[in-house]
């Protein structure tokens, strides 16, 4: 069975709309390595919980954690709020995944706002062992 992650959508929004605004990006390992740009993604982590932040540079701190960078957790996986969690498809390391926002032929910046706009509450991420998919709910399945 799959795993769905999900993330306030308004929240989301705020942090994708920081990434494509950024005039400078965080890129991913690979970009890194291929020494290619990014034109703006939001940064899937699984460390400390797991959440999404925006790449774009300066990072868009948190004013309520002078210093750290503003992230919204998966509802559910905040440690600070509820515990640690664990699921086997995340697999045991942690991880950081880009979710490009701009990538044609569907750019997922336009997919969140058109979302938010007819109402959608979630970003869902639907994980399993060796893949994920990017959807928008309007509610969340049961826990």
């Amino acid at each position: 069975m799959a795993l769905h992650l999900y993330f306030d959508l308004t929240a989301t929004l705020r942090l994708a709309e920081h990434a494509v605004a950024a005039h400078q990006h965080v890129p991913s390992f690979t970009e890194h390595e291929d020494q290619t740009s990014c034109a703006g993604a939001l940064e899937w982590v699984h460390d400390d919980g797991v959440y999404l932040m925006s790449n774009g540079l300066p990072r868009l701190q948190d004013p309520d954690r002078p210093g750290a960078n503003l992230t919204v957790h998966a509802h559910g996986w905040n440690p600070r709020v509820d515990g640690h969690r664990a699921d086997r498809d995340l697999g045991g390391d942690d991880f950081v995944e880009h979710l490009h926002l701009t990538e044609e032929p569907a750019p997922l910046i336009e997919e969140l706002r058109a979302a938010h706009a007819a109402g959608f509450r979630w970003l869902d991420l639907v994980v399993s062992a060796d893949t994920f998919e990017v959807r928008v709910a309007r509610t969340r399945r049961p826990d």
